[in-house]
């Protein structure tokens, strides 16, 4: 193989790692992330849709007890975050949620986990006892700047999918101030089934960020195949073949391209529902 057709080669390789090398990336920060203690080990992991948040968990059959990590990335020391358990409603409420908090307390220095039951929307998140026994909490507040919540729940019988909410905040004087009520902070419920590890929106509002998020996939991916893929599959087949060295490179950087602007277009095509 000469040296022009060597660099095409490594051109088209590149092309193909950038276009689908990106979501595997995105994927480990999950799967892949290494908690600092290694007491803290999972087997089941989502990254959250909105929040900048991961739930870590194992789930217990036996006892039907789950161990979680509730991570949230971008945290400050005046941050507080909440992951919670609303066994009794479905749907984007906070009312009757049974929540997991954590903030960096001013005085000490140090984190605070607690527990709190939300009966109110004007809640100032204090500590409180849960509808089902939390054997143990930790936190954590990483270099970072990930606040992290460990715990182990044991879940409410007879059941293994729950609404699940996720906020997060700013402390003042040492009391979590209110949330805001606009954007990301009202898509932040889902359902959750422990035992499967599978989850959904619910509510509208998360039904409106499922929705906003496939029509910034659909555009990228349309981007993709008609607007890099296909000129460059064209522009390959209609100048490089003039050059002899070229040959029967450009035919095959031609191919390659066209044939992954099709596989781009059919992945777009199924992204539009």
């Amino acid at each position: 193989m000469d040296k022009f057709s060597k660099t095409c080669s490594v051109l088209h390789f590149l092309l193909i790692s950038c276009l689908f090398g990106s979501p595997s990336q995105a994927q480990n920060s999950c799967s892949g992330y290494t908690f600092s203690d290694s007491k803290y080990s999972y087997t089941t992991c989502q990254q959250l849709p909105v929040l900048n948040s991961f739930l870590h968990w194992n789930y217990h059959q036996s006892n039907h007890t789950i161990d979680i990590a509730y991570r949230h990335t971008g945290a400050t020391p005046s941050s507080w975050i909440v992951w919670a358990l609303n066994p009794a409603r479905w749907g984007l409420s906070m009312i009757g949620a049974q929540s997991l908090v954590a903030f960096v307390n001013s005085t000490t220095a140090s984190i605070h986990p607690y527990t709190s039951p939300i009966s109110d929307y004007d809640t100032t998140l204090q500590p409180g006892p849960l509808s089902f026994p939390v054997p143990s909490i930790a936190a954590e507040f990483t270099t970072d700047n990930q606040m992290i919540i460990y715990a182990t729940v044991q879940l409410p019988a007879g059941r293994t999918s729950f609404t699940h909410v996720r906020q997060n905040g700013v402390v003042s004087g040492n009391i979590p101030q209110r949330h805001r009520t606009t954007g990301d902070n009202m898509r932040s419920s889902a359902t959750i089934d422990f035992a499967t590890g599978t989850t959904s929106n619910t509510g509208a509002a998360g039904t409106g960020g499922s929705r906003r998020r496939n029509r910034n996939v659909h555009g990228v991916l349309n981007v993709v195949s008609w607007g890099i893929l296909m000129p460059v599959g064209a522009m390959a087949a209609r100048y490089l073949k003039l050059f002899k060295s070229a040959n029967p490179s450009w035919f095959y950087i031609h191919v390659a391209c066209q044939s992954s602007a099709y596989i781009v277009r059919r992945v777009w095509l199924g992204n539009r529902h």
